[in-house]
């Protein structure tokens, strides 16, 4: 049997079996195995299968569900900086504003007092980024995960986020709406 240890894939069996159960996980692990070493081309073929396993299986529901949980970090590292930048506004707006001042990485557009948009200018996944064909919108809902734990640290509440646009599916940038 193939090796899966890769990490998106660990990642992703480890999901499949808290979300959607023992049996499901390994059915996908035994399918779609992806090794550390796989090369890029691999992962993006990988991706690709994964996005079609889970739309074949699930609901949107359950599929974001999945995709959340797979995140590749925790976030706390951009949750502090931003944290840093909140607490020094006196405002959404300005917290907004100072945080497109000082950052490169990604950048917010205000919509109220309660809703930002938070936006990647490229893609930073690991496994697909160098690959350019696009991928499903499925494949791009891991990164609410990574939204939703910044953005309710951030904020000291519950964040409910909503995948807008994704540069994997054509768009010119990520948009993620974030509300609280």
């Amino acid at each position: 049997m193939a090796k899966n240890d890769n990490a998106h894939s660990v990642r992703l069996v480890e999901s499949l079996h808290r979300n959607a159960g023992h049996d499901t996980a390994k059915e996908f692990e035994k399918k779609y195995p992806l090794s550390k070493s796989a090369s890029i081309e691999k992962k993006y073929e990988w991706a690709k299968n994964t996005c079609s396993y889970l739309e074949e299986h699930f609901d949107v529901d359950t599929i974001i569900r999945v995709r959340k949980d797979c995140r590749c970090n925790d976030g706390k590292s951009i949750a502090n900086k931003l944290l840093r930048y909140l607490n020094r506004a006196n405002s959404i707006e300005e917290f907004v504003n100072t945080f497109n001042q000082n950052e490169t990485f990604a950048f917010m557009e205000y919509v109220s007092d309660n809703r930002i948009l938070f936006c990647y200018p490229e893609c930073y996944c690991a496994c697909v980024k160098r690959i350019p064909q696009e991928l499903s919108k499925t494949w791009c809902y891991c990164t609410l995960g990574n939204a939703e734990g910044i953005f309710s640290k951030v904020f000291g509440k519950d964040a409910k986020v909503t995948l807008l646009k994704s540069i994997k599916t054509g768009a010119d940038k990520c948009v993620i709406e974030v509300e609280w």
